[in-house]
Order: structure tokens, then C-alpha cells, then sequence
């Protein structure tokens, strides 16, 4: 079973590396890691014509290639930092009451883009944020 997340963790950053990004300046002064600090608007909208629907993701803390926080009001978990690309690619878990949420993406131009799956409810869905 472990082998098989990190099978789906690894598509799914494969997803969000090959998405398109908005270009916005960033603040040069600061590591992409220190960039990731902080609270992020994350827009769910389940197609690109609906309204927004907008969740937030904080991340408290960045150690090594490890980062802390909660997304959608739950703590992450196994949250991983991959720096040897050209962008930071993060990757993390968070569950529910019921199921287990794996999501991925990457920091590029100030702005988050990344892929949201949840095996259980045949759940897979795009995502882009914003630092507040």
C-alpha cells in the first residue's frame, strides 16, 4: 500500500509539473521555502467556468525538505519539500473524518498550482493559490 501512495504522490506532481502557471513577480529577497510560509487562498472551483470556491492553506513551518500546517482545516501530514527542480514542489496528505486526501503541486511566480485526490470518492481535482 505504501509503495502504491508514493506511485499516486508522484503522478500527481508528474500532473501538476506539466500545468500552466501566471506569471506574477516574486519577492527575490526570500528562498522559495520562506515563500511558502504563510496563509494561502486555494481556489477548489470543481470546473474552470464555476464560481470560486476558496479553502485555505497555512503552512506554519518549513525544517530541511519538510514542511507543517493545515489545509482545508486539517492538519497536513507526511508534507515533503523537493528542491533539485527548476520550481519547489511540495507534496502532503490531510484526511477527514472519512477519507484520506493526497495532494501535490508546485511554487511558481508567487502562486501555488497543484492536483488534489482522493481515492475513495474517485476524487481528483486542480488547484491554484494565492499568499495572502
Amino acid at each position: 500500500m505504501k509503495n502504491k501512495v508514493k506511485y499516486i504522490i508522484l503522478g500527481m506532481l508528474l500532473i501538476a509539473g506539466i500545468q500552466n502557471t501566471i506569471a506574477q513577480e516574486t519577492d527575490s529577497s526570500m528562498s522559495p521555502s520562506d515563500t511558502l510560509v504563510g496563509e494561502w487562498t486555494i481556489d477548489l472551483r470543481p470546473t474552470p467556468e464555476a464560481d470560486g470556491y476558496y479553502q485555505v492553506f497555512v503552512v506554519t513551518a518549513v525544517e530541511g525538505n519538510t514542511f507543517s500546517g493545515t489545509f482545508y482545516g486539517s492538519p497536513v501530514e507526511n508534507g515533503l519539500i523537493n528542491r533539485n527542480w527548476d520550481k519547489l514542489y511540495i507534496a502532503f496528505t490531510t484526511s477527514d473524518a472519512s477519507n484520506d486526501y493526497y495532494h501535490s503541486g508546485y511554487l511558481e511566480n508567487a502562486r501555488l498550482q497543484g492536483i488534489s485526490y482522493c481515492p475513495n470518492r474517485a476524487f481528483a481535482a486542480p488547484w491554484t493559490g494565492v499568499k495572502e
